[in-house]
């Protein structure tokens, strides 16, 4: 069992952040602590409550648990004035969230005497905690789902910086779908979107380089390049990562062909920091139930072998 409270977290500029607090009752509290970071523009409750479930899960398990909303968002006091979504991703992806997460840690180690964190979230959520932990010690892990690695943006053309194994993905969907009359009708009535099927027919035609968008232009990648300093930063002090994908989702190949095959030979002496998994027949927010709880499996395992 675990008490759940409210709690309110003053961050670097003075603004309120709302949040709550699952306590472990009785005596089986570790003295390791866990921060669920909010995805996107979702707020601390995440997708289908899936935040919710997460907390009661963890504290279950000994773990005290803060989930909170960022200022400007959910409860919490500020604002938020990009008009467009993918320029907000952008803004997280660039790391706007992370003095909060600072915040929140220093709230933690004042009212509760914690001084050891790991953090968890998915997708921005996940990228916001690894900047954390690449800029604070306190964070001694991160578990993220559906870590993303490039920058988004009204500017940034996803077909022109799809991977090969989204491309794959795509080919197999179209050539399962040559027997079907729909398909041909949006296809002969140009509401199929052209653009795609010329990138899924001629594989490698659009294949990114490595170079990263400077600034709000496409040239290039669509990589950011925040995120190799901050899982250096992670891994070569030996703090673990696990890193969870769901195999319906196009992260996992932007991981992989955009970052991993790129860095890998220089973790070669750290890979026992380093546990990637993807989770199968999952969506990138896990709203289905098996695909929950096996995720709650891995993340379980995962923290009471490594923070007892």
């Amino acid at each position: 069992m675990a008490e759940i409270v409210p709690v309110i977290i003053k961050n670097r500029n003075g603004l309120l952040l709302y949040g709550m607090l699952h306590t472990p009752t009785g005596s089986h509290r570790k003295k390791t602590a866990i921060l669920l970071l909010s995805p996107g523009i979702k707020s601390r409750i995440a997708p289908h409550r899936l935040y919710v479930k997460m907390a009661t899960r963890y504290a279950m398990e000994g773990y005290v648990v803060l989930r909170f909303d960022y200022h400007g968002l959910g409860d919490s006091e500020g604002d938020v004035k990009e008009r467009f979504v993918a320029d907000f991703y952008r803004t997280i992806q660039q790391g706007r969230y992370v003095d909060d997460v600072l915040a929140a840690m220093d709230y933690m180690e004042a009212e509760q005497g914690i001084r050891r964190f790991v953090l968890g979230g998915l997708c921005g959520g996940a990228l916001t905690g690894l900047f954390a932990g690449g800029s604070d010690m306190r964070v001694v892990g991160l578990f993220g789902l559906g870590i993303p690695v490039i920058l988004d943006g009204r500017e940034v053309d996803p077909v022109n910086h799809m991977t090969e194994g989204q491309a794959e993905k795509l080919r197999r969907s179209y050539l399962g779908k040559l027997l079907d009359i729909r398909a041909w009708k949006r296809f002969f009535t140009l509401k199929s979107d052209f653009r795609v099927i010329w990138r899924v027919l001629k594989p490698g035609v659009s294949k990114p380089t490595l170079e990263s968008i400077d600034g709000n232009g496409v040239e290039g990648s669509n990589f950011n390049p925040l995120f190799p300093s901050a899982f250096q930063k992670m891994i070569l002090s030996s703090r673990k990562l696990l890193l969870i994908f769901s195999d319906m989702d196009r992260l996992y190949w932007e991981y992989d062909e955009k970052f991993w095959q790129s860095h890998k030979d220089m973790y070669k002496e750290k890979m026992e920091y380093i546990d990637v998994r993807v989770l199968k027949n999952a969506n990138h927010i896990l709203s289905f139930p098996e695909s929950q709880n096996e995720m709650l499996n891995w993340t379980g395992e995962w923290l009471k072998g490594n923070y007892p």
